[in-house]
């Protein structure tokens, strides 16, 4: 009995979260991942959600949607605006500093000369990173590059319920504009 009412409870969940989205006009897309650039952590077929964001909202390792010669890549933030960018003995440094990276990638088997990104460039790299085409590949991607945010389904779903049934779920005010 106590195992249906959690079933029920989520289900009753998920069902608000998707009326509330609607009512409030907030725009997800789902993507589904291929390939395996961004394996130990995602595999070919996981599933996420890409929502719209200012690029100042976005935050060092967050995981983005790159638009890059007509195709679409899944791929990890990097190198913000303004930083000088290497890669060598496997590490990639931000402004000479190893970057310390919290989540798990298979470190690159190339070394990167020193890249000083523009004000609107953004580099990219895969987790997988012998087996990850990006920014080591095709350089630094350009701001507009960036679709959105990718969140794993799974962690986006169980978040927003979080949100919404442990504070206080509000409607998304944000306003479009064309640097998202």
């Amino acid at each position: 009995m106590l195992i249906q009412k959690h079933w029920q409870r989520l289900i009753l969940t998920i069902a608000v979260i998707a009326i509330v989205q609607v009512a409030c006009g907030q725009q997800y897309t789902r993507v589904k991942l291929s390939g395996y650039s961004m394996k130990p952590n995602f595999t070919d077929g996981d599933m996420f959600v890409i929502e719209e964001v200012h690029l100042a909202d976005l935050k060092r390792g967050d995981l983005v949607l790159i638009e890059n010669d007509g195709n679409v890549f899944i791929k990890r933030l990097i190198g913000l605006p303004n930083e000088t960018i290497s890669i060598r003995d496997g590490k990639v440094f931000i402004n000479g500093v190893v970057l310390e990276e919290p989540y798990e990638v298979v470190p690159p088997l190339y070394n990167i000369d020193e890249i000083k990104l523009d004000n609107d460039s953004y580099y990219i790299l895969g987790d997988n990173r012998p087996d990850s085409s990006d920014s080591h590949s095709w350089g630094p991607v350009n701001g507009d590059a960036i679709k959105g945010k990718a969140t794993p389904e799974l962690v986006f779903v169980v978040s927003t319920a979080v949100f919404c049934f442990g504070q206080q779920c509000l409607c998304n005010t944000k306003t479009p504009t064309d640097n998202l």
